[in-house]
């Protein structure tokens, strides 16, 4: 009682604050306060609300941009959205008293809000979401808001408690104060707001054990309370009881506990978010009677068990996220009979056996992603029946045998990943091709058969394919790879030559074409090629001298020519690419001496290393025996010459 005289004393005394600004202030025409406001509104980088402009008409505010009147002139409505503004909001707004929408929303205002908005007794809808606003909210501003039906004031920085005086609003349907710094618990009395559809309080710092009595708000329709919040505790069994739930949102807040069997009875929930959490145990059977869900997001707990048979009842599935818990078991049969199906991410768990090969066949899959799993035999070969799946993602498992040839039809992929598996065969050509395909990765498997001779793939910024069986030469096609940034080919079979091509790329970064039979000189367009920043040629049969020009690569971190049978001098220019941080010429037949400075003072002697016939300059043992080649070589010539005279002289006797 004593909480409630203080409220009615604080906003009889607001009243009267107002009454007298209003005495004094009775001169301003709704004119003069629009002409006011944008003055405040419109900060030193602002710009906006062009229209509004002093008039001698005394109905000209009505025609503003934003703003609407009723019979009598006055403002009713204030809708600016989405302007740069960067102002301020002065007191005067308070004169706008038949205000019933005020709506600034996205139009970056900052400061605190005026204690004079009380006296908008009339406002419907207050919406200032998307600003910049500081400070408590001043909840005494709105005692008087008696038909306040939206309260919107999401993603500003609003700190301290959130505001007790909220309660009193008997028609509120609406408030989000989600998005901002307020701190402490939920009050209780927010259960006092009966007519409440929508509680948005997430993206705070509020904390203490998730309110049960949440669950009075018999007409609640959507309740959102994640995201850096720290409750503790569990999920409250009552939120069962939420009978008109539509969203229930509770995703990283630090809840933990077992999932309540008792959400099972919300017939009309669609969206089930509690991804991020500390959540344990089984995911409870009795989940089958949300029979509207459409998605959940189970993700980044420590879940166990299997998914639920039961499921099966879920026809509006169309959202299924599990991936980073401890879950195992087959992946059931009806997963692929979902009709809605659109995204199934289960990655990072225990399941085991096979993929269902009706998986696609729905037509709607988009997003597949089952990595890190022990998940074995052939990739359904109906994930893209619909036309419409855009990532494939089956890396670090066991599947095996080769990759569908329909996947190389699949206009509408992103993404293919499957490294790390046992896959088969040649990979199919159309995959080369498609038209929105950014990055393909299939290292680590047991592919085998050539690369396609023609390629088109204009969005293909990754060509990943190491350690595989493929043979035959690296076409000169992968030209028309214009976006290619990322070429990985090593530990392959690959044979023939590295064409020039390839450094015509304008985006490329990244080639590896290590560990393969390659036989040939490097191409000079390599020394053209600026946008490189790592190649790796090591372990091939490459011959002929590094071509000139090697200095122009001034993005080139790495640089690995190592084992093969490249000769010629070390090229001194290299001493000029101070990006190079690493070099690795070993085992070749360099010949010639090591230059020295400039970049060269990074590299050590196992750089150069297995070249028999080149010379380090620290290394004195060469120097020396250089030197003494040379000085044996004039000590034999000039014995050689005495045994001669030697013999003519004797000869010349006996005659």
């Amino acid at each position: 009682m004593r909480r409630a005289s203080n409220i009615d004393l604080q906003f009889l005394i607001t009243l009267i604050y107002l009454l007298l600004l209003f005495s004094v202030c009775s001169a301003y025409s709704d004119l003069d306060v629009l002409l006011k406001l944008k003055s405040s509104m419109i900060g030193p980088n602002g710009s906006g609300l062009k229209d509004w402009e002093s008039s001698s008409s005394p109905s000209a505010h009505c025609t503003f941009s934003g703003v609407s009147c009723n019979e009598d002139s006055r403002v009713i409505t204030l809708n600016v959205s989405f302007l740069p503004l960067y102002g301020t909001i002065l007191p005067e707004i308070g004169l706008l008293n038949k205000l019933v929408n005020l709506t600034l929303s996205n139009v970056n205002l900052t400061g605190t809000l005026p204690l004079e908005m009380a006296n908008l007794t009339s406002l419907k809808v207050f919406n200032i979401s998307h600003n910049v606003f500081k400070g408590n909210f001043p909840g005494q501003i709105v005692l008087g808001m008696t038909e306040l039906e939206t309260l919107d004031a999401y993603d500003n920085n609003f700190t301290g408690p959130l505001p007790v005086e909220i309660a009193s609003l008997k028609y509120l349907k609406h408030l989000s104060f989600g998005g901002n710094y307020f701190n402490g618990e939920i009050p209780e009395s927010y259960s006092k707001i009966q007519g409440l559809e929508y509680l948005g309080l997430n993206g705070n710092g509020i904390n203490g054990k998730v309110p049960a009595f949440l669950s009075r708000l018999k007409n609640l329709r959507e309740l959102y309370i994640g995201y850096y919040n720290t409750f503790y505790g569990g999920i409250p069994l009552e939120f069962g009881e939420l009978s008109e739930l539509r969203v229930l949102d509770m995703a990283s807040c630090n809840i933990s506990g077992k999932i309540p069997a008792s959400l099972g009875s919300l017939k009309h929930l669609h969206s089930l978010f509690l991804q991020v959490n500390r959540l344990t145990g089984h995911i409870p059977h009795e989940l089958s009677g949300l029979i509207s869900l459409h998605t959940l997001d189970l993700s980044f707990n420590s879940v166990t068990g299997e998914i639920p048979e039961s499921f099966s009842a879920l026809r509006n599935l169309s959202l299924i996220n599990l991936f980073k818990n401890n879950l195992n078991g087959t992946i059931s049969t009806f997963i692929g009979d979902l009709p809605n199906l659109y995204m199934f991410q289960i990655s990072e768990n225990n399941f085991t056996l096979e993929l269902p090969q009706n998986l696609g066949r729905n037509g709607k899959l988009r997003i597949l992603d089952v990595t890190s799993n022990h998940l074995t035999g052939m990739i359904p070969r109906d994930l893209c029946k619909g036309g419409k799946l855009q990532w494939l993602i089956l890396m670090n498992n066991f599947f095996s045998g080769p990759i569908p040839e329909e996947l190389g039809g699949c206009k509408s992929l992103i993404k293919i990943r499957a490294m790390n598996n046992s896959l088969n065969g040649a990979i199919p050509t159309g995959i080369f091709n498609l038209p929105s395909l950014e990055m393909i990765e299939l290292d680590n498997n047991l592919l085998s058969g050539e690369l396609p001779e023609k390629m088109s793939g204009g969005s293909l910024t990754q060509l990943k394919i190491a350690n595989n069986k493929i043979t035959g030469k690296i076409p000169s096609a992968i030209i028309n790879l214009p976006n290619l940034s990322i070429l990985s080919l090593e530990n392959n079979r690959f044979n023939s030559g590295i064409p020039e091509e390839i450094f015509n790329l304008k985006l490329i970064s990244r080639i590896n074409a290590s560990n393969n039979n390659i036989s040939c000189e490097i191409p000079s367009s390599i020394s053209s090629c600026s946008s490189l920043t790592s190649v790796d040629f090591s372990g091939n049969s490459l011959y002929g001298e590094i071509p000139k020009g090697i200095s122009n690569l001034r993005n080139l971190n790495i640089l690995n020519f190592s084992r093969n049978k490249l000769t010629g001098p070390i090229p001194d220019e290299i001493r000029f690419m101070t990006s190079l941080t690493t070099l690795d010429l070993s085992y070749n037949d360099f010949n010639g001496t090591v230059p020295v400075g400039g970049q060269f003072l990074v590299f050590n002697q196992t750089s150069f290393a297995g070249n028999p016939n080149l010379c380090l300059q620290s290394n004195v043992t060469c120097h020396q025996q250089s030197g003494h080649n040379y000085t044996t070589s004039f000590g034999t010539t000039k014995f050689m010459i005495t045994v001669i005279a030697l013999v003519t002289a004797l000869l010349l006797m006996i005659e």
